[in-house]
């Protein structure tokens, strides 16, 4: 499900290298974690076998080395630490734009890196750039807006860049549930050596009843 979605930052960003990182044990709000269906190894390797012939996408284990629960603004210094030249830029879903302010050191986050913001088709791309705008302000940044291009710099951090295509729409648990079905109903949304792994080991047969841990 992330490929039309690197696929589109490749069309908007076409020497950029991608990186996917996959999470370890990611925060939810209320202080609990996200509990992982399937062994961290497993999902860094299906994402390695996703990706293996796209040129300039690689996909990186780092998160199990950081502190948990994993935070994205240590992910991302993290990151900055190892390319202290690069200008980064962290793909969110507009959805999770919305709630942006709550998240863990959020101004952290702009001062160090841009987002790029995945639209839905149901929002219109002015309505995603004045949410950022919004979000931008509340965390203490001026702002520049260029409507134009569809972004927003920030005075003392990155910039966010809302795109104006929105991939193909399908979440990870979907395809989970699905799978959980018939690995047939999955044949069109991952790659077929992905499905093959998930069919040497077995994953997602057993249906998850409680998708979250809490701490």
């Amino acid at each position: 499900h992330l490929i039309p979605a690197c696929l589109r930052l490749r069309e908007a960003f076409p020497d950029a290298k991608i990186t996917i990182v996959p999470g370890f044990l990611v925060p939810i709000a209320g202080g609990g974690v996200k509990a992982p269906v399937t062994p961290f190894v497993d999902r860094v390797a299906m994402a390695v076998i996703a990706f293996d012939e796209w040129p300039l996408v690689d996909v990186s284990s780092m998160e199990e080395e950081l502190p948990t629960p994993n935070y994205t603004f240590q992910t991302i210094e993290a990151l900055v630490g190892d390319l202290p030249a690069a200008r980064i830029g962290w793909m969110i879903g507009v959805d999770q734009l919305a709630n942006f302010t709550e998240w863990k050191n959020a101004r952290r986050i702009l001062e160090l890196a841009s987002l790029i913001v995945l639209p839905r088709p149901s929002l219109k791309a002015g309505d995603t750039l004045t949410l950022a705008q919004t979000v931008a302000t509340a965390l203490g940044f001026s702002v520049t807006v260029d409507a134009e291009n569809q972004r927003i710099d920030l005075d003392g951090g990155g910039s966010i860049y809302v795109m104006t295509k929105a991939p193909a729409s399908v979440s990870s648990s979907e395809i989970r549930a699905l799978a959980a079905q018939s690995l047939s109903k999955i044949k069109n949304m991952v790659p077929h050596s992905v499905i093959e792994y998930i069919t040497d080991l077995g994953l997602y047969q057993q249906v998850v009843s409680q998708d979250y841990l809490t701490t």
